[in-house]
């Protein structure tokens, strides 16, 4: 759905609600009676809101997803390649699609009405619930000065004339500072513009350290984590970035550079100009144009043609699980929720496809794991317990 239609529907949710309590006026008014006189499938809808039968049927088919992303993490649950259910669920819930933020916004009002002991019952079983990453990261200069970056921002800019958010407050002068660090914690994600102008938007558990004025024939940082870069273009000045097993070199483009100290292979993706990849051990060399991907294990340098648009979701903020293993998916999930991932027993490394929005809370990414018959079980410190389903507790113990 559109997020224009999407946020607006969830102002007419509200609005009916208004309507029904009798709290409805001025020009709240006049938009609902102007959205209901847009077609006749918006008058149905507004019926449908004031059915209880519909709004009992919504919640109890919707109630376990986030009220605005309720459809896309509905495709990635019933997506899954071992999941045992079949479309007949979707098919079902085709009718409601169109007014599922509306139907859900109201049946959980309605539902709260008349049955508050088991809306709270089901908020206790969240309580340890995790929100998804948040701007926070922490610049640390050479000299030893250290800043925790505003929350409420997005965007810090380092040169010459200092340390700024992106509209214009300062942070910190550089005096003689000759070098910065920037890094996001799990659970953190900023976004960086550099002496030269390129930006760089930091993933979550991320480290770029980099000069603070940079060198006349070259401009080099180095990286920890993920990064999506936007080279500004400097015909003699090369950028080079880099990384625990690798170099990326290119002079002014777009790229991704996947290079956690937890994952073997070093994913480096091109989306714009042209890059060249040189690995620390062997000088292996391969040069991607846009679309290609390289993997760097280490000891082998390859390159292969990729779907740039699901590489880089998260950028888009997106998942992707498109033919991720589950431990491949927990490892994303325990950087951009701030969570250990525990497995406890035999637990099968399942394959996923799909994906959802990364302004999800945890436990609506975790809805997934009740299809691949898994459970999970989120401690107060932190620690996500995944284990494989007892037969025997599902049958009620026998």
């Amino acid at each position: 759905m559109d997020p224009k239609e999407e946020e607006k529907l969830i102002r007419i949710s509200a609005l009916i609600l208004q309507k029904m309590q009798g709290t409805l006026t001025g020009e709240d008014r006049f938009f609902l009676e102007s959205w209901l006189q847009e077609s006749e499938r918006n008058k149905q809808i507004y019926q449908r809101c004031l059915d209880e039968k519909l709004q009992r049927d919504a919640y109890t088919r919707l109630q376990d997803f986030e009220t605005r992303r309720n459809f896309e993490s509905l495709k990635a649950k019933i997506s899954f390649h071992t999941s045992k259910k079949g479309p007949g669920l979707l098919k079902r819930l085709l009718p409601y699609v169109a007014a599922a933020s509306v139907l859900l916004a109201l049946s959980v009002v309605w539902y709260w009405n008349k049955h508050s002991n088991r809306l709270v019952e089901t908020q206790r079983e969240v309580v340890n619930d995790r929100l998804p990453a948040s701007h926070q990261a922490v610049i640390t200069l050479s000299d030893g000065r250290q800043y925790a970056l505003n929350k409420g921002e997005k965007q810090v800019v380092i040169d010459g004339g200092g340390i700024r958010y992106e509209d214009g407050h300062e942070v910190a002068p550089i005096n003689a500072a000759v070098s910065a660090r920037i890094e996001t914690p799990r659970g953190g994600i900023y976004e960086v513009t550099l002496p030269d102008g390129t930006l760089v938007k930091l993933n979550a558990g991320t480290t770029l350290s980099y000069p603070t004025v940079f060198a006349k024939d070259k401009r080099e940082v180095t990286l920890r984590g993920e990064a999506y870069f936007e080279v500004a273009k400097k015909k003699d000045q090369p950028f080079i970035v880099h990384t625990k097993n690798q170099q990326v070199q290119v002079l002014g483009t777009h790229f991704n550079i996947n290079a956690y100290q937890t994952s073997v292979p070093t994913k480096t993706t091109l989306l714009e100009g042209k890059v060249m990849v040189t690995t620390l051990l062997g000088s292996q060399k391969v040069t991607l144009l846009p679309g290609d991907q390289s993997v760097n294990t280490g000891t082998e340098l390859t390159k292969h043609p990729v779907n740039v648009q699901q590489e880089m979701a998260w950028v888009y903020g997106k998942f992707n699980f498109d033919g991720k293993s589950l431990r491949q998916v927990m490892d994303e999930l325990s950087q951009w929720y701030a969570i250990d991932v525990v497995y406890k027993g035999d637990v099968p490394d399942v394959s996923f496809f799909g994906g959802t929005f990364r302004t999800s809370k945890l436990s609506t990414i975790l809805k997934i794991l009740k299809d691949q018959d898994l459970s999970y079980h989120l401690t107060e410190n932190g620690k996500l317990i995944i284990e494989k389903n007892d037969p025997k507790s599902q049958k009620g113990g026998q």
